[in-house]
């Protein structure tokens, strides 16, 4: 098994291997108002989805499925669609089979997201949730242009870099430890993504999450402030400092 991953990606399994079990409070998943994020990003892919994919029986790819928290409110969200969801570790996927059990349209797999094993243009829709920072973008372009259809979309939420916590968190190793952040992970660069994917039509770029989940504050505020606060996403110069960036591309 070992010779079919990179070092990187052995260091990666390693870490989340290990973290597993702690893996959903370590992201805050067990949070009232990550749960309402988690759902309003779900949306957000299910619209983009509906608005370029006129068939219902869709085949989607998630690339680092995690404990499937994404994957679940996908699945709800897209109940006629196939997913298949890949995740390098073994101890994690293992959590998000039982925590999807219910979810009939969903099938997970344990593999590297740079050599997949699925067949040429497999999929109409690749996305996940802050994985791509994980990852060789070039080395995992060549898969993905390969296992997605002609006309096929991919749509990835990262955290974006040029907001000041998530710097600080990420260039920092005791702050990367404490969230349960892997050492080798970075973020991503708004201002760079048409250089990650230039084959692809980029159908839109845009920042979010200027609200991060607060214990000391209700979920009621906290949805308050997220729901005002979203128009920043559209300022100049503020909108690049939002917690996450997204990309929503097309195969043309």
């Amino acid at each position: 098994m070992k010779k079919d991953f990179s070092e990187k990606e052995l260091n990666e399994r390693e870490h989340f291997d290990k973290v597993a079990q702690k893996y959903d409070y370590n992201y805050s998943y067990l949070n009232t108002f990550t749960k309402y994020k988690i759902s309003k990003k779900s949306v957000v892919l299910k619209n983009f989805v509906r608005k370029y994919l006129t068939k219902k029986d869709i085949k989607l790819l998630e690339i680092g499925c995690g404990t499937g928290e994404y994957t679940k409110k996908v699945a709800e969200k897209l109940p006629q669609a196939d997913i298949s969801a890949l995740d390098i570790s073994k101890n994690i996927v293992q959590l998000a089979k039982k925590k999807c059990k219910g979810c009939k349209n969903v099938s997970f797999k344990v593999g590297s997201a740079y050599n997949t094993g699925y067949k040429d243009s497999s999929f109409d829709v690749i996305f996940g949730f802050y994985v791509l920072h994980h990852l060789e973008i070039p080395k995992f372009r060549k898969e993905m242009d390969r296992v997605l259809k002609p006309g096929g979309i991919i749509f990835f939420y990262e955290p974006n870099i040029l907001n000041p916590i998530v710097f600080l968190i990420k260039s920092n190793k005791i702050l990367k430890r404490m969230v349960g952040d892997s050492p080798y992970e970075w973020a991503i660069n708004p201002l760079k993504i048409r250089e990650y994917f230039p084959s692809l039509k980029i159908e839109e770029i845009f920042q979010s999450e200027f609200v991060w989940p607060m214990s000391f504050i209700s979920t009621g505020v906290l949805k308050f402030l997220d729901r005002a606060t979203s128009s920043l996403s559209y300022v100049p110069i503020i909108k690049y400092l939002g917690g996450s960036v997204a990309v929503l591309a097309r195969k043309i």
